[in-house]
């Protein structure tokens, strides 16, 4: 169990990433932990996840609800040769998991998506291309 509400609306957002299923399997580098792992190359291509939470508003004067909202990003990051179309599936694939509506349910906080995620250009890195994925959310506390 996440302790705090931040806490709690990132590990949703990361549990509901880690059920979508890609074949061949993607990984994914997670905020704050070592991607790859000690010992490990970086795989051709895999997801890696960012959380922004933006400010957290108040709805209502007095001890009522507060507001937080923010971004998931998922980069997608595909080895660079290999041409656009894969990459850019992976984005829709995401896009489509985390699509306009989708609420997750954590530790009693409901957070919803609350715009239909979009894709940024693909941008040219030197091994590989990354397509950031945007995905937005809210929930209340």
């Amino acid at each position: 169990m996440a302790q705090g509400t931040d806490a709690t609306i990132l590990a949703a957002l990361l549990d509901h990433l880690g059920a979508l299923a890609f074949t061949p399997p993607l990984q994914i580098a997670m905020p704050g932990i070592d991607f790859p792992a000690a010992g490990q190359t970086k795989p051709d291509n895999y997801l890696h996840a960012s959380f922004l939470p933006n400010d957290t508003t108040n709805t209502e004067l007095g001890a009522g609800q507060e507001q937080y909202r923010g971004i998931l990003q998922v980069s997608v990051y595909w080895k660079k040769g290999v041409g656009h179309i894969k990459p850019l599936e992976a984005a829709s694939r995401i896009i489509n998991h985390f699509s306009k509506g989708t609420t997750l349910h954590k530790d009693g906080l409901k957070i919803v998506i609350d715009r239909k995620p979009s894709a940024a250009s693909l941008l040219q890195e030197t091994d590989r291309v990354q397509v950031p994925v945007t995905v937005r959310y809210h929930a209340f506390a």
